[in-house]
């Protein structure tokens, strides 16, 4: 058998790239990923992922290997324990606004429809960078209890009044890099924001909301009781809808594995799931896993899950 061939590579691949890719070869091999699958996983395009291993991407690589680079190390994270997280189109936007509101050090406003991935974002970001803290409102909360959650947030305080939290709060967070989240944050009234509004002023640091479309109905009227927060905000996209069919491939692979999917049924299972990650992960990819046995992976097996096991209205 002849010995595979070692690409050329062109001048502008670094020697940072090259060395990305023969890590990502390797990679391959010993854990039987087709490039296709790896690609899918990526989130870039098969053919984009075979130009650069085989050395004729006509530009710099970098930047489609950084996005090969971090699927691999979700995929490394998540070593058989459960499904890697996936960098979709929702995940990629969040974390863009909480770095936004971070290095800004003011508010930004992110909402979306339920089942998109918004808090399983946060909660990723809250895990990979320091000084994130996460909160979660509820529609009980008053003012009071929210000083009390995020005096055991911010510092495992449980001890002390409320003025004295609050002081202590503002102190520990005053002039840091540190990040408050509030997730479910449709469900704050007026007095609870201005709390929070006051944290962010007092100690300088950024706040991010996020929550369901509802979220941005309360903050954007002008000159309404939300304004103080609304002309704070450094970064408010449109409401998170749903993921992309990219984002469904990316999560069925990473779900499967090194099994290559077809693509009738990557558009299968994106089309019932209605744009919810949720729908897609959580119930149709685990009951195909429940009920698949020794059966292909196929529409049909998609169909016969949605309808016997989740009650989902025929596609055809």
């Amino acid at each position: 058998m002849n010995a595979p061939v070692t690409p050329v590579f062109p001048a502008h691949y670094s020697a940072a790239d090259t060395k990305q890719i023969t890590g990502i070869t390797r990679w391959m091999q010993e854990n039987r990923y087709s490039q296709a699958a790896l690609a899918r996983l990526a989130r870039i395009s098969a053919s984009s992922l075979n130009q650069i291993i085989h050395g004729s991407y006509a530009t710099s690589p970098a930047k489609l290997l950084a996005s090969v680079a971090s699927a691999l190390k979700n995929a490394d994270a998540a070593s058989g324990r459960a499904m890697p997280a996936v960098e979709t189109s929702v995940f990629r936007l969040i974390h863009i606004g909480c770095d936004m509101a971070r290095n800004y050090r003011n508010f930004a406003v992110l909402s979306g429809y339920v089942g998109t991935g918004k808090t399983f974002a946060i909660k990723h970001y809250a895990l990979t960078r320091p000084n994130t803290h996460i909160i979660e409102a509820s529609p009980t909360m008053t003012p009071q209890s929210l000083v009390k959650q995020l005096a055991r947030a911010v510092m495992g305080l449980e001890k002390g009044s409320i003025a004295d939290k609050f002081d202590q709060i503002v102190a520990s967070l005053r002039d840091t890099d540190s990040l408050l989240i509030v997730d479910e944050a449709e469900t704050l009234t007026p007095h609870q924001l201005h709390t929070i509004r006051r944290v962010r002023d007092l100690a300088n640091i950024g706040v991010v909301l996020t929550g369901t479309e509802h979220l941005s109905g309360l903050i954007r009227p002008q000159h309404g009781q939300f304004d103080q927060i609304r002309s704070r905000t450094g970064f408010w996209p449109e409401t998170l809808r749903g993921i992309t069919p990219d984002d469904a491939a990316a999560l069925t692979q990473a779900a499967f594995g090194a099994e290559d999917v077809p693509e009738d049924v990557v558009a299968r299972l994106h089309a019932y799931s209605r744009g919810s990650a949720r729908m897609l992960v959580e119930g149709l990819v685990a009951g195909i896993k429940k009920f698949r046995e020794d059966r292909g992976l196929d529409v049909k097996l998609v169909d016969a899950v949605a309808k016997q096991a989740l009650c989902l209205q025929s596609l055809a």
